[in-house]
């Protein structure tokens, strides 16, 4: 099976299958043992068709008859790995694209589809001049839209709240190659030893300005041979993700819940800055991702981490009072961080800012139960969208006297942010999208 084949299957995976990309991806490279050359190109063609999914598809819709939601699913993502070949690559041939677009047609489909993918991608090369991105001053939504390949709504919606200019800043950052960040593991080691043990295996490392654990790899290495990863030293996380545990600000010889905790990564960090004598209590609804958090806190040798198979919405119910600190970081739109998982861009609907802000505060009044008085309740998401965030905490104050806001900035270095909650915008602050939130319940 040839490269492009892999990546159709992995695309088709994707998009007709709602496969996670990065699942798919890696598991394809595993699958096919791919040496380096073939593994870039892979790569490239299926996250770079990701991305481009809605420039690819507006020129679909401009040269053929037939809607895509008629399309046969084969057939569309044959056109769209074609089309992409040819537009947002400078080292495939067109002919090439072409021709090995036609293979696969006649291979995995029939003569029908091979003539109509044919058409499609020679009559994009022929009527290319009619596929320039609209500028700014033509047609602003449809220029944000395509040129940072982000949905339309979501545009409208940036555009409302913080106007045109912020909005373009926005959408660059969310089309930008995140740098991978990793989280010092220091139960392990320090960050300064992580960085040394780093430099030792002749990879580029840069502190985090925020994250006191927090490592910058600028140059992303082959992420199974990094032996610090492999030791433990170290658990790959997202420098704002990493500011939640600082605000909840765990101490020894506490019990603490995180009552959404899969995978693991706040679970742990918390486990390792309460220290040993701290009980670090991850809670999920599924059992296979109560597994991922009791392995990721093996790898790192936290040995203060515990599961409980528990419903957030009722958690309350089973464990009043019984925490000293409880972290609520919710289910979520994740709209502060669609640079990462490309895919996941184009699933985000705008039902879902109806939905998800209910769900929020069942689960925010349920763990709440959990907190002692005098206990600390920590509430976060990785969104911009105030109904998911400061809305929520409003709603709840007022609706739970017994709690007050703390100030969550007192926790962190941050810049331009003076509380009481955390809201970090990508336009402004140059990380992801993140809200936090810090309570304390009356004694």
């Amino acid at each position: 099976m040839n490269v492009r084949e892999i990546a159709l299957r992995s695309l088709l995976a994707i998009c007709k299958d709602e496969g996670y990309s990065n699942i798919v991806v890696s598991q394809a490279i595993q699958k096919y043992k791919m040496e380096d050359r073939d593994r870039r190109f892979y790569t490239e063609l299926v996250y770079g068709t990701l991305r481009y999914i809605n420039y690819l598809d507006w020129i679909v819709s401009k040269i053929s008859t037939r809607k895509l939601n008629k399309l046969d699913p084969l057939c569309l993502a044959i056109v769209r790995l074609g089309l992409y070949q040819i537009f947002g690559m400078t080292k495939v041939p067109e002919s090439a694209a072409c021709n090995e677009s036609v293979k696969l047609a006649t291979r995995l489909g029939n003569k029908g589809m091979a003539g109509f993918v044919n058409a499609m991608l020679r009559s994009s090369l022929r009527r290319r001049q009619e596929f320039s991105i609209p500028t700014m001053e033509e047609d602003p939504l449809l220029h944000l839209t395509l040129t940072y390949h982000q949905q339309d709504w979501l545009v409208k919606a940036w555009i409302k709240e913080y106007g045109l200019a912020e909005t373009e800043a926005l959408c660059r950052y969310f089309d930008s190659i995140p740098v991978l960040c990793l989280r010092t593991n220091t139960a392990r080691v320090s960050r300064d030893e992580l960085i040394a043990q780093l430099a030792e295996e002749g990879i580029q490392a840069e502190k985090a300005a925020y994250a006191p654990e927090g490592v910058y790899l600028p140059e992303i290495p082959n992420i199974g041979s990094v032996k610090a990863l492999k030791k433990g030293l170290a658990i790959i996380q997202d420098e704002p993700s990493q500011l939640v545990a600082h605000v909840l600000d765990p101490q020894p010889h506490e019990l603490i819940f995180d009552v959404c905790a899969a995978p693991g990564g706040k679970t742990t960090h918390i486990a390792a800055l309460g220290g040993p004598t701290c009980t670090v209590y991850g809670g999920d609804i599924y059992e296979h991702k109560l597994r991922l958090i009791e392995s990721n806190a093996k790898h790192l040798g936290l040995a203060n981490v515990c599961t409980i198979l528990q419903n957030a919405c009722t958690i309350g119910q089973s464990y009043a009072g019984r925490a000293d600190r409880v972290l609520v970081d919710a289910p979520c739109s994740g709209l502060g961080v669609l640079r990462h998982k490309i895919d996941l861009r184009w699933r985000k609907k705008p039902s879902d800012l109806r939905t998800l802000p209910v769900l929020q505060k069942r689960i925010l009044d349920s763990a709440s139960q959990c907190v002692k008085p005098g206990g600390v309740l920590v509430y976060s998401t990785c969104t911009m969208h105030d109904e998911e965030n400061i809305q929520i905490v409003r709603q709840f104050l007022q609706d739970h006297g017994d709690f007050h806001l703390e100030n969550a900035a007192d926790f962190c270095r941050l810049p331009n942010h003076d509380g009481p909650c955390i809201q970090l915008l990508p336009q402004r602050d140059h990380l992801d999208g993140f809200f936090i939130a810090r309570m304390r319940r009356g004694e």
